[in-house]
């Protein structure tokens, strides 16, 4: 997933994550989701809710730090 902030790209993006829900286990890199505003931010909850009941992962994954 591509680090996007604007509303149609999001959009996109919440599509592709609605779609991988319903074909298994979710990773999402919490870096990408740092310019997201609250509703997208909410979208993204409901994804998780989602996967959650159809008994697949979803986590947002911190971005390891380069040492």
């Amino acid at each position: 997933m591509e680090n996007v902030s604007n509303g149609p790209e999001i959009a996109r993006v919440l599509r592709q994550l609605r779609l991988a829900v319903f074909r298994g286990d979710v990773e999402v890199d919490a870096a990408r989701l740092d310019s997201w505003p609250p509703g997208a931010r909410l979208a993204l909850d409901q994804c998780a809710r989602r996967a959650q009941a159809r008994g697949h992962r979803f986590v947002v994954r911190a971005t390891p730090r380069a040492a």
